[in-house]
């Protein structure tokens, strides 16, 4: 009899321990979606990135084939170029002004719309309702003012601005 129930504690040890480790196992298992979880956001991550770069050499390939003069404005170091096909003509500096922020600028491309020249020599190049490059002391137009402008330097400005025409290409980079 003794033996009879020593078999049947032993199997009871037995199937719950088997129980036990099937649970345990569970956790691991949660712990591999959620670091799946976190490689997929990462790779998404890598995609959108991979994508913007595809785009931006893209840009700079049609601007090579075609015979214009393009800008690349860098909001994150607050520099740009003034390109030829894939020279550099001008490297500047440019300032964020007002309520604008590297984020409400949209990135990609930008089409120049149009240029404005005062008599005073101000000059201004708005890029429909995403952009407005102007020098310091220039005044934004009243029904313009809530579209996000930089500033640059008046001899900056003054290159850039006689260098382009109305239909000129810009990319803006982060």
């Amino acid at each position: 009899m003794r033996s009879g129930m020593n078999r049947k504690t032993v199997g009871t040890i037995l199937i719950l321990s088997l129980f036990l480790m099937a649970a345990d196992g569970g956790g691991d298992a949660r712990d591999e979606r959620e670091s799946l979880n976190e490689l997929q956001q990462s790779l998404r991550a890598r995609i959108e990135t991979l994508a913007k770069e595809q785009d931006f050499l893209l840009f700079q390939k049609a601007m090579y084939a075609s015979d214009s003069k393009y800008l690349i404005l860098n909001v994150t170091a607050k520099t740009g170029q003034l390109k030829y096909k894939n020279r550099v003509l001008k490297d500047f500096h440019f300032q964020l002004q007002g309520k604008v922020s590297g984020n409400k600028l949209r990135t990609g491309m930008l089409v120049l719309d149009k240029k404005t020249e005062e008599k005073s020599g101000r000059h201004v190049l708005i890029f429909g309702d995403a952009l407005i490059l102007q020098w310091k002391r220039s005044a934004v137009p009243a029904r313009e003012k809530n579209i996000p402008f930089i500033t640059l330097t008046k001899r900056d400005l003054q290159s850039v601005f006689y260098a382009v025409e109305p239909g000129a290409r810009t990319y803006v980079l982060r």
